[in-house]
């Protein structure tokens, strides 16, 4: 039987593995072209909302909706030209101000439509002429529920505060929709933090992860005990659905096998979280620092004394022990099947979320955008604190010496630079922003300068070792750079440079602080 006016592209015939989570039904429908010049009958076994799984003489044949006219009882086709699901923090915090500079800066109107389901909120984006651009269905239901919405094809795209784990990426690669870790389908689209928040008059200045567990799991319950005053602590916490529970358990729960107070307060949303805390003197909680609004972030002490402080600096270079990158996923594979107009629409937002205005809309809803910003090295007295009290590595005097006197006229660029876990490969993040930093150097004034691409390592090998490991992926870093700036590589020396386990970031007894010490960083120095 030949099929005109439809392409192999859009026809497969096939024993079809019907997709999770689509719609089942048994009813008989009609399938016609879109020209009128063939149509097919049989039954309707499955829907997903972008495909007819119809039963016919010749098998399940597995038509695209778009291609066809659907005649009979038929189910409704999607309203919507993509949806996002996940994160309530994301969704109810972030979304909301990229769309408004999406539409600002395409001369689209945004509305807000009317939604019947707590957590849904959906969004039209309407042309100047009054026509509709693309309607956006938001499902704000905490990033546990992200990938499964991403397998079951309920979302086009998905937001989380966690990177994708190895078994939803199994999972993902399993159902063909592509690498989950590749960098097409695994976008940073800002940066966060974990921030233990307390109310002002509370006057602790410090809290150990160990602490931390403490006083969540229930074993610490008087502010006394950690050099508060003496009154009973108040718990609160977010969802297990939240990733924001997900990256706090991952850091102070891991290696002591605690689980939260039974009397711990739980909030579904980031708001309400933080006013509760905010009204409560003996209170404490953990929330995103978008949403922590005029509350203090208590600086977190690691277990070799190193205290961090929650900054925009310290989050872009990834040293605060609780930052976190915000994630969207999405599959090639998926995208690739979807009509033309509405991958195109896809492709325009993500890619919209990564330019220099996309970021702006992140800086302004609360969070860290992904913009490269200067520290000089003099405002950075915590990393030579640190050297002199790492005693957990072989860095003698003499190599502490040499990294200042390497960076002594140097600025450090926020810009750092780190690998997948096992592989030399750069990460989701370093991927963006090798072309952030070509462009900062294209743009600026780099007279007189020298680009020092630093690396640094863990303190697992031998001084030796650590500095010739340190070396190249200081170097890798530098190739991928100069590769991105083309002919403009000429522009500024540069300069690639290992220095080892020296200047620790992260306590090197923790496979997080480990983590946090291999990098490479960016410093632009005096050149002479």
């Amino acid at each position: 039987m030949r099929f005109k006016g439809i392409s192999r592209k859009f026809l497969s015939i096939s024993a079809v593995a019907l997709l999770m989570g689509s719609a089942a039904f048994a009813q008989t429908v009609t399938l016609r072209s879109m020209d009128g010049s063939v149509s097919m009958t049989g039954e309707l076994v499955e829907f997903d909302g972008e495909n007819y799984i119809l039963k016919t003489m010749l098998g399940n044949l597995s038509i695209l909706a778009d291609e066809v006219e659907c005649i009979g009882d038929c189910p409704d086709l999607l309203d919507v030209d993509f949806r996002l699901s996940g994160s309530s923090t994301i969704g109810n915090t972030l979304i909301p101000g990229i769309f408004r500079a999406f539409a600002g800066g395409f001369g689209l109107a945004l509305e807000q439509l009317p939604s019947d389901t707590e957590g849904v909120t959906k969004y039209s984006f309407v042309l100047p002429d009054g026509n509709p651009f693309a309607d956006v269905d938001i499902y704000s239901f905490g990033s546990e529920t992200a990938f499964k919405a991403l397998l079951e094809g309920s979302a086009e795209i998905v937001m989380s505060t966690r990177a994708v784990r190895p078994d939803e990426a199994e999972q993902l690669i399993a159902a063909g929709l592509g690498d989950p870790y590749d960098a097409a389908n695994q976008i940073v689209a800002a940066l966060d933090g974990v921030v233990i928040i307390v109310p002002d008059s509370n006057p602790v200045k410090s809290l150990s992860v160990a602490e931390m567990a403490g006083i969540f799991s229930g074993a610490i319950t008087n502010w006394l005990q950690v050099g508060g005053p003496d009154m009973a602590i108040n718990l609160y916490r977010r969802n297990d659905a939240s990733g924001t529970t997900t990256d706090f358990t991952r850091v102070v729960f891991h290696d002591v096998n605690a689980t939260f107070a039974p009397n711990a307060k739980t909030y579904n949303d980031d708001a309400d979280l933080v006013a509760a805390v905010k009204a409560d003197p003996a209170g404490i909680g953990f929330t995103s620092i978008a949403a922590q609004g005029d509350l203090r972030a208590v600086p977190v002490r690691g277990t070799c004394g190193f205290v961090s402080e929650p900054s925009e600096f310290t989050i872009k270079t990834g040293e605060y022990p609780l930052a976190r990158r915000v994630y969207f996923y999405t599959s090639s594979v998926r995208t690739a099947s979807r009509a033309q107009d509405r991958a195109d629409k896809m492709t325009g937002f993500l890619n919209f979320v990564q330019s220099p205005a996309g970021q702006e809309a992140v800086a302004k809803a609360g969070f860290v955008d992904q913009t490269i910003t200067s520290l000089p090295v003099e405002a950075q007295g915590r990393r030579l604190i640190n050297s002199m009290l790492d005693t957990q590595n072989d860095a003698t005097f003499r190599r502490v010496q040499k990294v200042f006197a390497e960076l002594a006229n140097a600025d450090r660029l926020s810009s750092t630079f780190r690998f997948k876990s096992g592989i030399a490969q750069l990460d989701a993040q370093a991927v963006g922003d090798i072309p952030r930093l070509a462009e900062l150097i294209r743009s600026t004034d780099l007279s007189g300068k020298e680009v020092v691409l630093a690396g640094f390592s863990d303190a697992a090998g031998t001084g030796g070792q650590n500095e010739i490991l340190s070396k190249r992926r200081a170097q890798q870093v530098l190739d991928a750079l100069k590769a991105e700036l083309g002919g403009d590589a000429a522009k500024v020396p540069m300069v690639a440079i290992g220095f080892g386990e020296v200047a620790p970031l992260g306590c090197n007894d923790t496979a997080e602080g480990k983590a946090v010490n291999r990098r490479v960083e960016v410093w632009i120095r005096d050149k002479g």
